[in-house]
């Protein structure tokens, strides 16, 4: 990653102050702290549009405290800091949602079938996965609200580049893509100002027009309509998922001896199933 080209593609834009550093423990975690003291370990000013990017990460996190292993030069492991002054609080959750829908936008204009799977994981379909998709970036979001503060880091990890060996972290289960198993990149810079200004244009959608922000999250939802097992709280259930309302929590509809049982998740774990037969 070339952060001076980067930044002269991005120059004027709202998240145009990039910083590139070759290893860290986390991102999300360093613009957090960063973020809170008003600048970073070498003292420059850290704002709204500030962004983060490592070369690698060695303890990179995910929702429900998952890491996100990655080697170096695989994937595009970045955060960036917002400062929602014109944003509601109760919509900052969507940010994540944000993030996932430019990842979305730029990977399908490289002919991708990529869709987002409830809350924010971006993942392509490819029938010989389990479930009939595998992914290819998670997202995690964390706020900070004090006296005087008010902000949002938006953290993204991108499997970019297939590594020659796969990390046995993952585990025998997991089931990843890369984006140059599907699409050829013109550049990591390319791609990283591609994504930024798509997450620029998606805030500025959610803080002036949620409804309109809502109904782009649903168009490019593919849980919506599936069979899904969802996660609450240590209760499985299996159901339909038609919707989400419009803080963007998951609507799913359970079958029983009386009706149907109406869940509404706000966060928690979803696999979509594949239909009997």
């Amino acid at each position: 990653m070339d952060g001076v080209a980067l930044r002269a593609v991005l120059a004027g834009a709202r998240f145009s102050d990039v910083r590139v550093v070759d290893s860290i423990d986390s991102t999300n975690r360093a613009l957090l702290a960063w973020a809170i003291a008003g600048r970073d370990d070498a003292g420059t000013t850290v704002s709204d549009g500030a962004v983060l990017i490592a070369r690698s990460q060695t303890a990179g996190r995910g929702r429900l405290g998952r890491t996100w292993i990655a080697p170096a030069d695989s994937a595009l492991l970045m955060t960036v800091l917002v400062e929602p002054t014109a944003m509601p609080i109760e919509r900052w959750p969507m940010l994540s949602f944000a993030m996932g829908m430019a990842v979305v936008d730029h990977a399908t204009s490289l002919g991708v079938d990529a869709s987002l799977k409830w809350p924010n994981d971006v993942v392509v379909a490819d029938a010989t996965a389990p479930f009939g998709y595998r992914k290819l970036a998670g997202i995690l979001s964390e706020s900070h609200v004090g006296e005087r503060q008010r902000f949002v880091v938006v953290g993204i990890g991108v499997n970019l580049v297939r590594p020659a060996e796969l990390d046995p972290a993952l585990g025998p289960d997991a089931v990843p893509t890369w984006l140059d198993d599907h699409a050829r990149l013109a550049s990591l810079e390319t791609f990283t100002a591609e994504v930024l200004s798509a997450f620029d244009r998606a805030v500025a959608m959610l803080t002036d027009d949620p409804t309109a922000f809502v109904d782009r999250y649903r168009s490019v939802c593919s849980t919506l309509g599936r069979l899904v097992e969802a996660d609450l709280g240590g209760r499985l259930v299996v159901g339909t998922a038609p919707d989400v309302d419009a803080s963007g929590h998951l609507i799913i509809e359970v079958p029983s001896a009386t009706g149907i049982e109406r869940h509404v998740l706000s966060a928690g774990d979803v696999v979509h199933l594949r239909p009997a037969g």
